[in-house]
C-alpha cells in the first residue's frame, strides 16, 4: 500500500473514531442530564424570589429527568462511561447548588450542605481516579440511592419551608447526615475493591 493510500486510510479511520466519539455524547440520555443545568438558574430564582411552588415543581421535573435519562440509557442501549460521567457530575452541581442556595434563603444548617458536598467532591475525584485507571465509572448503589432520597427529602422540606415541621427537620438532618457518613464509608469500600482489580483492556461500552 502506497504512503499516500496509508494516510487516507489513517484519516478514514481516524474520522469513523471521531463519529463514534461524538455519537456517545450526543445521545438523548445525556440531553436529558444536560437539561437539568438548564433548569437550575430557574430553580435559583424561584428560591430566591420565595416562589417555592415554582421551584418545587423545576425540581420534580429535574428528578423526573434524572430517573428518564437512565431508564434510556439502558432501554435503547446507551450506556457508556461519557454517559454515567456526565449524570453523576450534572447530579452533584445540581445538588450542591441548590443546598447552598436553601442556607441562604431558608435557613438549611451550614454544616449539613458542607457535609454533602465535601462527600460529593470526594467522590468525584475518586470517580476520576477510577475512571483514569480502571476506564470505568462506578455506579450508585442501593446505599447511595437511599442518600440521595433523604436529600431530595430534605430539599423539598426546606424549599416549602412550611410551619410545624421543625422536628421532622430535625430528625431529617440526623438521617442525611447518617446516610453522608454511611454512603461514603460505602463508596470507599466499592473504590479500594475496584482500584485493587487489574486494568480493562479497553473502554466499556
Amino acid at each position: 500500500m502506497s504512503d499516500k493510500n496509508q494516510s487516507d486510510f489513517s484519516n478514514s479511520e481516524a474520522n469513523r473514531s471521531n463519529r463514534i466519539e461524538l455519537g456517545k455524547v450526543i445521545t438523548l440520555p445525556n440531553f436529558l442530564s444536560i437539561s437539568r443545568l438548564f433548569l437550575l438558574p430557574l430553580i435559583l430564582l424561584a428560591l430566591a424570589t420565595n416562589q417555592s411552588i415554582t421551584a418545587l415543581i423545576l425540581m420534580v421535573i429535574s428528578w423526573i429527568s434524572d430517573a428518564l435519562d437512565g431508564y434510556l440509557a439502558r432501554k435503547l442501549s446507551l450506556v457508556s462511561n461519557i454517559g454515567k460521567l456526565l449524570d453523576h457530575l450534572v447530579d452533584k452541581i445540581w445538588v450542591g447548588t441548590i443546598l447552598v442556595t436553601l442556607v441562604l434563603v431558608r435557613g438549611l444548617p451550614v454544616y449539613v450542605a458542607s457535609a454533602v458536598i465535601i462527600r460529593d467532591l470526594l467522590i468525584v475525584i475518586g470517580g476520576s481516579v477510577i475512571a483514569n485507571s480502571q476506564k470505568n465509572i462506578i455506579s450508585s448503589n442501593f446505599m447511595g440511592k437511599i442518600a440521595g432520597f433523604l436529600f431530595a427529602v430534605l430539599m423539598v422540606l426546606y424549599t416549602l419551608d412550611l410551619e410545624g415541621f421543625e422536628q421532622i427537620k430535625h430528625y431529617l438532618v440526623i438521617a442525611v447526615l447518617v446516610s453522608v457518613v454511611l454512603s461514603f464509608i460505602n463508596y470507599l469500600y466499592v473504590f479500594i475493591k475496584t482500584i485493587r482489580q487489574p486494568k480493562l483492556s479497553s473502554d466499556s461500552k
